[in-house]
């Protein structure tokens, strides 16, 4: 399902009370740490990794030199060198709640979404009217599926902090998901008019309502979403199904086409572009789509599929059972494809090989 997350910002914490053995070292220190924070907010990983590192050599003892540095290993991707940073500022500074909130989110986001959960519960209930930590709760909770509780502690952040966008999309992407396409588009509705114009917000209020077949409706999003980030592929990709499905299959293929343009490798925008073309009757065009979808992806069972018909219509019967048998192999629940094959086999007066595919 085709959904963007809302994310925090980047909060970094201003230390005081520095302890070193000497004036001029916490001086040195200080300095060294206020260029890292700010190397940190213009987003300069690298450069801030390396001087919060020199600052916890010069000063080990520094509980915010430790969370700030794995905050920026987090941005950077290094999520187990953030993890053990955040343990060590713990470690350092005993009930230190934002290293707690961002141990629990880096280890859900590690893959260790059990591990992250309880650290998050466990800091709820010493600190219950943490809004971020009952947030990242619930996006632990939707990473594994638990879209009720996820909804429950979307609800609890949002009670604390009404103004929070991220909490408000990512509790409509959690409705989304349980397929209640009302009520998600309301709290994507909620989350735009509470926030400053965001090009992933009106994405993903654009695909519920597409959800709920509100296909004009979802087309004047998809475009408020292209005038904020008009290089999007995957927007002018939906926004070209949202076309074909309300019967503007012009401008449908104009938008696969620059959703390719802009990602050549977006295989779902030439498979679809594809389908779109072989229903215009253009299947000399189409068969070039599938054919470049599956050079993309060869394992893509609907591209197989859709190829074979469209070279069967073409004539082209040898290649057709070839990419109908493809696809049967791909995926041998598609009884469609085993039909197909079949049919076409019997009127090319062949033999039907065994009907268990190959591994």
């Amino acid at each position: 399902m085709n959904m963007r997350l809302g994310r925090r910002s980047f909060g970094l914490l201003v230390a005081v009370g520095l302890a070193a053995s000497s004036a001029i070292a916490a001086d040195k220190v200080s300095e060294l740490f206020n260029q890292a924070n700010a190397l940190a907010t213009q987003r300069s990983w690298d450069a801030a990794i390396t001087q919060y590192k020199e600052v916890v050599r010069l000063s080990p003892a520094f509980p915010e030199a430790h969370y700030n540095l794995g905050l920026a290993l987090q941005a950077s991707g290094d999520l187990n060198g953030a993890i053990d940073e955040y343990r060590q500022a713990i470690r350092l500074k005993p009930g230190f709640f934002e290293a707690q909130n961002s141990l629990g989110q880096a280890l859900a986001r590690s893959g260790q979404v059990d591990t992250g959960i309880a650290e998050l519960r466990d800091l709820i209930k010493v600190k219950p009217d943490f809004a971020d930590a009952h947030y990242n709760l619930a996006n632990a909770l939707a990473a594994k599926g638990d879209l009720d509780s996820a909804i429950a502690s979307f609800r609890d952040a949002l009670r604390l902090r009404p103004d929070s966008v991220p909490a408000q999309n990512n509790l409509a992407n959690a409705l989304r998901s349980q397929g209640k396409t009302a009520e998600a588009v309301a709290e994507y509705r909620e989350a735009i008019r509470l926030g400053s114009p965001q090009a992933y917000l009106h994405f993903n209020l654009a695909n519920a309502l597409a959800d709920g077949g509100k296909f004009n409706d979802a087309i004047e999003q998809y475009g408020l979403a292209l005038k904020l980030d008009p290089n999007d592929a995957e927007t002018h990709n939906n926004l070209a199904v949202a076309q074909a499905a309300a019967g503007n299959l012009d401008k449908a293929a104009d938008e696969y086409r620059q959703a390719i343009k802009l990602l050549p490798g977006l295989v779902r925008a030439h498979y679809n572009l594809g389908l779109l073309l072989d229903r215009k009757g253009d299947h000399n065009a189409a068969i070039g789509e599938f054919s470049e979808a599956i050079r993309l992806q060869s394992d893509y069972a609907a591209a197989h599929f859709s190829l074979a018909r469209a070279l069967e219509r073409t004539g082209k019967r040898q290649a057709a059972l070839a990419h109908f048998r493809t696809s049967w192999e791909l995926d041998p629940q598609n009884a469609n494809s085993l039909s197909e094959y079949e049919r076409l086999l019997k009127t090319s007066k062949q033999t039907a090989p065994s009907a268990t595919p190959a591994n």
